[in-house]
Formats: structure tokens, sequence, C-alpha cells
């Protein structure tokens, strides 16, 4: 075991990270590395220096930030023998439409516990779910630890009936999902090397951690300087922080690093300022960065995720928390598909 704890070169950062990244065993669904360019007009009209990673580009039925968790999981399904996969989440989750897609494209059969009643008509996501020949399971509940129980138990049963399922938690974000934004984070070092530059800030959205988790851990790891904001979409910053942490340590294990809870903790930021009432229910704030996104850079965003993120870059660098001075990159990490919803 070793502790990150020096400061490095760029250069030295990036070698590190891809030698430990590269060690890990992973499928190639993604289309990678993603683009990143500067958002020309949001910077001129914010006052601050703005760039997007474009993770809706991943290129893989419909894109979006899940399939760079799924190279990892869907990989250590296949080496585990596994002929299933089993996870959960809502109705239009993003993340059970890439799971039931990356299962047929595996041959591996796909198992969806969803929150929410059966819709006479399904549209969006769920419609992809079909499409993809998932086999879907509703559970008419409002808690996910209803759902996450029901979910376990479908496993637990395939288990007795001689199959082989995986078990993947929902969004994917657990420390090996997590390894796909360790490797989103080597990109954005790798970005910074080819182009001589450093950015201050990262702006990412975080509902089931494991995204900023693998950001969080890459930064960590390389030793990167700069700042990373999560902005909470379905619970609060403290709640959040912890999961966080949780999922970071989990994916530092793997990659068989050690680093101390503190260090760990410091390199952790949620803000709850944009989350609103909760977990899909909108607010001003994200519909107006929605429509700015478009109007200004022809980007549409969701309203779950990225909208959310994106009112709190806007309103981040209205309230001078983001300077003129700084550089920042937001993570368009996709979820476009819920608009058809």
């Amino acid at each position: 075991m070793i502790i990150i704890l020096q400061k490095k070169t760029l250069t030295k950062m990036t070698k590190d990270l891809k030698k430990m990244i590269s060690a890990v065993p992973a499928l190639e669904m993604s289309v990678l590395p993603t683009t990143v360019h500067r958002l020309d007009r949001l910077s001129e009209l914010l006052g601050t220096d703005i760039h997007c990673k474009r993770d809706d580009l991943t290129g893989f039925a419909f894109g979006g930030n899940k399939v760079r968790k799924l190279d990892y999981l869907v990989k250590d399904a296949l080496l585990k023998g596994a002929d299933s996969l089993v996870t959960f989440g809502s109705n239009q989750s993003n993340w059970c439409r890439m799971t039931s897609v990356a299962g047929a494209v595996n041959e591996l059969e796909v198992f969806l516990v969803l929150e929410g009643s059966r819709p006479d008509k399904p549209t969006a996501n769920l419609l992809l779910d079909h499409m993809a020949g998932a086999r879907v399971t509703h559970v008419e509940s409002t808690t996910d630890d209803a759902v996450e129980k029901a979910a376990r138990q479908l496993a637990d049963d395939l288990a007795r009936e001689g199959r082989k399922p995986y078990y993947m938690a929902v969004g994917g974000s657990n420390g090996r999902g997590s390894l796909g934004y360790v490797r989103a984070f080597l990109e954005v070092l790798e970005h910074e090397e080819k182009h001589q530059m450093r950015f201050d800030n990262i702006i990412v959205a975080s509902g089931s951690a494991g995204t900023q988790a693998g950001l969080v851990a890459g930064k960590l790891l390389s030793g990167w300087p700069g700042k990373i904001t999560g902005i909470t979409v379905s619970r609060d910053r403290v709640t959040q922080a912890n999961r966080i942490l949780k999922i970071v340590q989990e994916t530092l294990e793997i990659l068989q690093v050690s680093v101390e809870e503190s260090r760990i903790r410091q390199a952790i930021v949620t803000n709850d300022d944009y989350l609103g009432e909760g977990y899909r229910i909108n607010t001003q704030e994200c519909l107006e960065a929605i429509d700015i996104f478009i109007k200004k850079e022809g980007i549409f965003l969701d309203e779950v995720y990225t909208g959310k993120a994106a009112a709190g870059l806007i309103g981040l660098a209205r309230a001078g928390t983001i300077t003129p001075h700084e550089r920042t990159l937001f993570f368009h990490t996709g979820g476009n598909v819920q608009l058809f919803e």
C-alpha cells in the first residue's frame, strides 16, 4: 500500500494515474476521450472562463456518464462468469437504460427493478429499456431502500434458481464503477498537458455519488491542486459527502492506494444550494440554466442532473465564488433522453 502525498508535475500526474488505471480490466464500450471545448458565449455572459467536458457524447446507447462505469462493472461481471445483470433505479433512470443496452451487447440478461408504476405507454429511457430486451419489474414505492431491497431479493432468487446474477448498485456507484471517472479525470489531465493549461475548478452533478467520487479519487491520486464541486441533485450536502467518501475509499482500495480519511474529506466539496425540494423536482434556476445553455451554446441539458449542475455553475459565477480569473470545467454527464419523458 502507498500513500500519495507529494506534489507532482503535470506530466508525472498523468503518467502515474495512467499506469494505475490501465492495470484494471475494462471494456471499451465508451468512445473516449470525450471532447473538451470552451463555452465562449457563456464565458462572455458570466465574465469567467468556462469549458465543457462532453460526457453526453460517450457514444454508447445515447451517451452519458454511466457507460464509463459499465466498462468496468460489466467486465468484472464477465470475468466472474455472470449470466445476468441486476440493478435498480427510477422509471426514467439513465443508468438502467445504459445497463439494458450494455447487457444486450455482452449477451447478459438484464433484470431491472424500477421505482414507479408501470405506465400505459413507456417513453424515453423506459422505452429504450424495453427495446434492449430488459426484464422490468415495477415497484410502487417512494423510498430507495424498498426498491434496493426488491432488487437484492431478485438477485438472491435468481441465484437460488441456479443463475449467476451480477448485482450492481444504483448508478454503478461503487468503487469499481467509479474507476470510470478516475479514467475521465486522467483525460482532464491529458487535456491540460496537451494545451499547457490548468483548470481551477470542476463542476459536476452529484447524484448517486460515483461520478464525483471517481473524480475526487483521480484528484487525490494525481495530486491535482484544483477544486471539484458536486452540485447535489438528490440529497443534502453532508449526506452526499459521506456517500462520496465511502465510494472514494472503495476505489482507492481497488487501486491498492491508502489515503488518510481527513485528506479525502478535504477534497470532497458538495453544494446543495441548487437542490430545491429534492430529486426530480424542478427549480426555476434549473429551467433558466437549460434555457441559457440551449440559446447560448446549442447544448441541451436534462432537468434532473445537468440542469441543476449548470444552475450551480451559473449561480457560483454570478456570486463571484467562481472569479473572472479562474478557469472552470463543467462536466456534461448526459441524461438528455429525460427531455422526451
